[in-house]
């Protein structure tokens, strides 16, 4: 009797180990699977597959993985929403991990793909709270640099510029050098409003050559309509023209004023982009620092 109870004891353990291997061969299967699909870059159908996984394995070492794959794959899609969910959960719930601090600086980034520059810097800043690891904080230090030049705060960037201690892994003198050369050109809004007070003067002031052209000319059009009728003692018809005349040409220097800003606005992006792209293409992988 007490031989029949060991090889009972025996085969339920046996049973138990085939079940469990059984197990874990599946949540491979499935998260291999999942994972392949992400490579080949059918992102749908691989969301579909790690929730899949999450929904079948819900305990599974790779949760945060899984987490980490779906948010990637919703930003490639650019649904920044969704990403910003997943990745959301990662850095909750493991700010000081590898994976935790690759899913913050993807999040940063999809906060930044909205030009939510704010949050896409507080992410940054609560990981560099929880993180004291040095090559971890060069790098959020690195970020945030960036982070800071695309807003033109150029002193809060040369502050974290200089906290980074390995600067071996970043083209450091490359961008020390373009701020401190930085003198780009720039066109006041007041004097394109003030220019414009002959039509078509600000946009020419701003480069903008077609609208002053389109601007003189429909400005002067309206303003001869509107003589024409008084001339001709058509009253009514001159006032009626002169209020639409007023319009158009309140526009014309609204207008001017906006495109002396929007010039400034790209000449500072244009300048940001060529010193991010000369610099990705020098700096180490930050992989490779930590």
């Amino acid at each position: 009797m007490h031989k029949s109870k060991i090889i009972l004891i025996i085969l339920i353990f046996m049973f138990m180990f085939t079940n469990c291997l059984n197990a874990k061969n599946a949540a491979d299967n499935q998260f291999e699977f999942a994972t392949t699909l992400m490579k080949q870059q059918r992102y749908k159908t691989s969301i579909t597959e790690f929730q899949r996984f999450l929904f079948l394995f819900p305990n599974d070492k790779r949760v945060l993985e899984a987490y980490f794959q779906m948010g990637l794959a919703h930003q490639m899609q650019k649904q920044y929403v969704f990403a910003i969910d997943y990745y959301h959960k990662i850095v909750s719930r493991a700010p000081s991990k590898k994976i935790g601090i690759q899913a913050a600086y993807a999040l940063s980034d999809c906060y930044l793909a909205k030009n939510n520059f704010l949050m896409a810097k507080n992410v940054l800043d609560v990981v560099m709270q929880k993180n004291d690891q040095r090559q971890t904080q060069d790098e959020l230090h690195y970020r945030l640099m960036w982070l800071c030049l695309k807003t033109n705060h150029l002193d809060d960037a040369i502050v974290h510029l200089n906290s980074i201690e390995n600067e071996s892994a970043y083209p450091l003198n490359t961008i020390r050098h373009a701020i401190k050369t930085k003198n780009l050109p720039q066109k006041k809004p007041y004097v394109a409003g003030l220019l414009s007070v002959v039509p078509g003067l600000g946009q020419a002031y701003c480069g903008r050559y077609r609208d002053a052209i389109l601007s003189f000319t429909v400005n002067g059009i309206i303003g001869w309509a509107a003589w024409e009728s008084f001339d001709h003692q058509q009253q009514a018809l001159g006032v009626l023209i002169s209020f639409f005349g007023m319009g158009f040409y309140s526009g014309n220097i609204y207008g001017a004023i906006n495109s002396a800003h929007k010039y400034n606005r790209r000449t500072e992006k244009q300048w940001y982009n060529r010193l991010k792209q000369e610099a990705d293409s020098n700096k180490m992988p930050f992989w490779e620092t930590e």
